[in-house]
């Protein structure tokens, strides 16, 4: 397999799901302990660990709490909104989109450099919609698509930095622009080395049971969403790839999930049982 064609997911994509599958009803406070316990399971490091649980928190994402010795993390409101809206995007059909009559959506932005912060929670959400790139600050997205929720949210602030325009290209090579807004043989690659991987899986690599499993399965398979675009089937390549690979990632929720809560939901419960002692 390239090294294009696998890419690892990273300890703080892997925290996010553990949010997004066992937080959101009623954000629990989670031992650093617990976290250390799951994440071993991806054959990740406590060191790692440690240090990607406080950059989220330097970075907006968690709180914590101190109880004696110990430390307990919690999602802020911005990490919520975060995986409320990865949560919706990973697990809803990324349906291949109707002819849009040529009418495009078009994002023009820039950020001075103290908004950074901004500009990559916009990036984020708009790759997350299927929008392309076309060139720096401007991002592309095939339809007159709604931006109210994309564009809203009390964690960041766009106010004189973003202009939304609908039009139709002139004198456009659409097949070039497409190319260059979306690397879509770069992604059926990835989708081809999804579903090999995953396809008729015995066991997930570097995952120790049903928990660490789902955990780098819906991670890997959010990667893959992230950057799926919507574009009406005369644009896409004749072999995508994209519905098989959802399917495949359904079924093998069906099939981990269940046992996957029980692990976590066991291992919160035995931390909250030794704080007692």
């Amino acid at each position: 397999m390239s090294p294009i064609s696998r890419r690892m997911p990273t300890p703080q994509a892997m925290i996010f799901t553990v949010l997004g599958m066992y937080c959101l009803d009623d954000n629990p406070k989670i031992p650093t302990s617990v976290y250390l316990r799951v994440l071993e399971k991806l054959d990740i490091g406590e060191h790692t660990t440690r240090t990607t649980l406080t950059r989220m928190r330097e970075r907006g994402y968690l709180k914590r709490v101190r109880r004696g010795r110990e430390v307990l993390w919690y999602a802020s409101e911005t990490g919520l909104a975060i995986v409320r809206r990865q949560r919706r995007l990973t697990f809803e059909e990324r349906s291949v989109l109707p002819d849009p009559d040529g009418v495009w959506t078009v994002v023009s932005f820039s950020f001075p450099e103290v908004r950074r912060r901004d500009r990559d929670i916009l990036r984020q959400r708009l790759a997350w919609e299927g929008f392309g790139t076309l060139r720096d600050g401007v991002w592309i997205s095939p339809g007159e698509r709604d931006m109210s929720d994309i564009l809203s949210g009390k964690e960041f602030s766009i106010k004189g930095y973003v202009d939304v325009f609908v039009g139709h290209p002139r004198y456009a090579d659409m097949s070039n622009m497409i190319a260059r807004a979306w690397q879509l043989p770069t992604l059926i690659e990835r989708y081809r080395a999804f579903l090999s991987e995953w396809e008729e899986p015995s066991r997930a690599p570097s995952a120790a049971d049903a928990l660490g499993i789902n955990i780098l399965l819906i991670t890997d398979w959010r990667q893959l969403a992230r950057e799926t675009p919507l574009l009406s089937r005369k644009y896409l390549p004749e072999n995508w790839p994209a519905h098989q690979a959802m399917q495949v990632f359904q079924r093998l929720q069906q099939r981990y999930a269940s046992e996957a809560g029980l692990i976590f939901y066991k291992l919160l419960a035995e931390s909250r049982d030794d704080r007692k002692v």
